[in-house]
């Protein structure tokens, strides 16, 4: 992943519930009222300890009432430590996991029924933040984190090279994303369709031939800027509902605000993501301080298209080429892509107000034009939607285009920001509502 930049449910329906097993007090030796008294107090007292970090935060209740909290609190960034063995290359140094060595590290399935599919992912390339999982476990109808562990990763294949240190630094030893795959029934398979890391940037796909190419981001502050505020998935609490269905509840978190999300995943030959958050903002927002604070993103890249290559008809390069826009009474925006000649000019930014529904479109699906670049599939990269946007503030949607001399580097971004100044929540009823569903289609 590259560093720059489902229908509304009701997600606190997902009920905890705990059980305390005790022994079978006849077929026990003798012992003393006290000692049974005693020993059964134990036994409440651990199966609590064992079971609150799974009773805790997880309904959407819960987790805006979390996410209220945390926004009353100092932001703490949690940067994680450089390790250099396994974070990106550095220029030309074979030092650290390129994006194709990091997908060696194949983790065994927390969860496989057959429908869904749902693997860890540890700490390597950009995938840095620590990100803490939760799966639902439908025989205690409550959810286990999902635990860290070294052997379950292949830290030792032979095409990551130089080899790993074994063991690895202390700081290499965490979960950060999370992949999630489902049943296709033709031809029957079971593709990966989303992808979600601790770093606030997701993935989602169609069916095959449709591949990842547009990511999108839970949050955006400061876009572009040095000193850009990246918004953090911290927590994850995963649990299929149906052959169609999957439903996700997190918490969002970054120097701006704290929020929380509820999700519903349905795959298909377009699949889509419906996503509510309940945002708390950290300190009052001024837009003529901060001009781009929003709850969603778009990042992509784009390097040359037809117009860059006139003399070569295969050199096109890009996972999106044209921004589109709708709007409430109807109108229409084409905006083909386009960045700086100079790489010392500033970058191209462009607002296009309130827009119903909007999405990055790779418009060009001919084969041939990418022919220079035909491994990594740029005819068949996802265009992504946004659409049924709902907001308790008003927005509007900036596009944002750098200069780039490379395919490496996402220099596109479309962002949704807030427009209108607001101030800090005064209780858990009073934080930012917005909604939407992200389609991603071929």
């Amino acid at each position: 992943m590259r560093r720059l930049a489902a229908v509304n449910m009701n997600a606190s329906n997902v009920i905890t519930i705990m059980t305390v097993q005790t022994d079978n007090l006849m077929a026990a030796p003798p012992r003393t009222a006290v000692w049974w008294l005693h020993r059964l107090a134990c036994g409440w007292l651990c199966a609590l300890a064992l079971g609150a970090q799974a009773a805790t935060a997880t309904t959407f209740a819960n987790l805006t009432q979390e996410a209220f909290d945390r926004s009353r609190l100092p932001w703490d960034p949690m940067l994680p430590t450089p390790v250099a063995e396994i974070d990106p290359p550095e220029g030309s140094d074979s030092l650290g996991l390129d994006f194709v060595e990091y997908g060696k590290l194949a983790g065994k399935p927390l969860h496989d029924d057959h429908v869904w599919w749902l693997r860890a992912k540890p700490r390597g390339n950009f995938e840095k933040d620590p990100l803490e999982i939760w799966m639902y476990q439908p025989e205690s109808e409550s959810y286990a984190l999902v635990t860290y562990r070294a052997k379950d990763f292949s830290y030792g294949h032979p095409e990551i090279q130089p080899p790993l240190p074994d063991p690895l630094p202390t700081a290499a030893r965490h979960l950060s994303a999370v992949d999630i795959g489902s049943h296709r029934s033709n031809p029957m398979s079971w593709p990966q369709i989303l992808h979600l890391g601790g770093n606030g940037y997701g993935r989602l796909a169609g069916f095959p031939p449709l591949e990842f190419g547009t990511s999108f981001r839970l949050g955006v502050h400061d876009v572009g800027q040095p000193n850009e505020d990246f918004v953090k998935l911290r927590k994850l609490y995963l649990r299929p509902i149906n052959q169609r269905a999957l439903r996700i509840l997190g918490l969002v978190d970054c120097e701006a605000y704290a929020a929380a999300l509820a999700a519903t995943l349905q795959p298909g030959a377009a699949s889509t993501l419906r996503v509510t958050l309940k945002i708390f903002l950290r300190k009052p927002l001024r837009i003529a301080d901060q001009p781009s604070l929003g709850p969603l993103g778009l990042s992509s890249m784009f390097w040359k298209d037809s117009r860059a290559t006139l003399d070569d008809s295969d050199d096109e390069a890009h996972d999106a080429d044209r921004f589109t826009a709708w709007y409430a009474d109807g109108r229409r925006r084409e905006h083909p892509l386009a960045i700086p000649t100079n790489p010392d000019d500033p970058p191209l930014l462009a607002d296009f107000g309130q827009v119903a529904d909007f999405a990055l479109v790779q418009s060009n699906r001919n084969a041939g034009r990418y022919g220079r670049y035909a491994p990594v599939d740029y005819a068949n990269r996802v265009s992504l939607l946004i659409s049924d946007i709902a907001s308790s503030l008003p927005y509007t949607v900036g596009l944002w285009q750098s200069y780039t001399d490379y395919e490496g580097a996402d220099n596109v971004a479309v962002f949704v920001r807030f427009s209108r100044d607001a101030d800090t929540p005064a209780s858990v009823d009073d934080g930012i509502a917005f909604s939407y569903t992200l389609t991603a289609y071929r």
